[in-house]
């Protein structure tokens, strides 16, 4: 009588019939869930950072794109979506999180179980870190001020085999993935949306919108309450007679780009006019940076002055001018053309230690 074992080295039939009742089992007391798959980053060109690898065309979920934060922020998502049969347990969100200083309520994360075999035929692979799972069954259509209804969205942030999904023969049938709530940031743009258009996603499930509302009417408000530079001085309220010799030089004219003793401009722009200009007449140039006021004396344009007017800007714009610098700079030396923006790995290089 051969020696019994439950153990067998290979997937029998006593496998196929336990996975087909653990399929069942899912599929008709488990919840219906949408899934949007993780494929990879959008394409990255090669810019020569080690710490940013280019993609190469390829669509690859184990892609990381940024080797320094260990991060994949430009996160590409399937067009097509998944529907699968998860089960987990519903609680009243009464479990506390004692890892801080106080007491938090931790119910923001959820632990969903799948049935491996139907998950890896309907993906292609089991769920990973990065996938999005939409949850229909907790669809809210009583928003407040909005007849809109949206689905609850969360993310996957790990996945490992349960240990109740495990048969007798040692072999396991379900896939438990750990569920954190999405985040309105730039990693979900496929599926939110960037909030440009009316019907986006970000619209509905963040305050995107009222943010960027908020933000505008207080930049709006700053640049009213501080529209110069403090080292500006106001004298538009003065005058002077310009032919009188040696006359004190207190900032008239030009530096604020508006001309001295109440004149008005005759127009602004890139370029001078070419008619309809006498003597005397004012032109302020706006392709100079800052403005620059003309006077027309004869056959000449003269610069009378610079607007030295600082006008307030908000400090993520002015950022954004340097995060977001895509100009280029050609070297005089030797002609060679490079971006102004340079990685700080391509300025300060590692050197061995002595």
């Amino acid at each position: 009588m051969p020696r019994l074992s439950l153990w067998s080295p290979i997937k029998g039939n006593d496998f196929n019939f336990i996975d087909r009742v653990v399929g069942e089992h899912l599929y008709a007391g488990g919840t219906g869930v949408y899934i949007h798959k993780y494929l990879g980053v959008h394409e990255t060109p090669d810019t020569g950072d080690a710490t940013r690898p280019g993609t190469g065309g390829l669509e690859d979920p184990t892609f990381i794109q940024d080797l320094l934060f260990l991060e994949n922020r430009d996160r590409k998502y399937d067009e097509n979506i998944y529907e699968l049969r998860g089960q987990y347990s519903i609680s009243d969100g009464d479990a506390f999180d004692l890892t801080q200083f106080g007491l938090f309520l931790a119910n923001g994360t959820l632990l969903m179980n799948f049935h491996i075999e139907s998950m890896v035929e309907a993906l292609g692979r089991k769920l990973m870190p990065g996938d999005v799972i939409e949850l229909p069954h907790m669809r809210d259509d009583l928003l407040l001020g909005s007849d809109d209804a949206i689905n609850r969205f969360h993310v996957v942030t790990d996945g490992s085999r349960p240990a109740e999904g495990f048969d007798p023969n040692w072999w396991p049938h379900l896939w438990r993935v750990k569920l954190g709530p999405i985040t309105d940031s730039q990693e979900y743009r496929d599926i939110l949306g960037t909030g440009e258009e009316e019907g986006d996603l970000r619209n509905l499930v963040s305050t995107y919108a009222d943010s960027i509302a908020i933000n505008d009417a207080i930049i709006a408000e700053a640049e009213d309450d501080v529209p110069y530079d403090p080292q500006y001085r106001d004298n538009t309220h003065l005058y002077f007679d310009p032919a009188v010799p040696d006359k004190p030089i207190i900032d008239f004219g030009g530096q604020d780009g508006i001309p001295p003793n109440g004149v008005s401009l005759i127009g602004s722009g890139e370029t001078f006019p070419t008619s309809g200009v006498t003597d005397g007449d004012y032109f302020l140039r706006t392709d100079f940076s800052p403005n620059r006021l003309f006077k027309k004396g004869g056959t000449r344009w003269i610069n009378v002055g610079t607007d030295q007017r600082g006008v307030w800007a908000a400090a993520n714009k002015i950022l954004t001018t340097f995060v977001n610098n895509d100009t280029t700079r050609t070297d005089d030396q030797t002609g060679q053309t490079v971006p102004e923006k340079t990685n700080l790995s391509q300025v300060v290089k590692p050197r061995t230690d002595n």
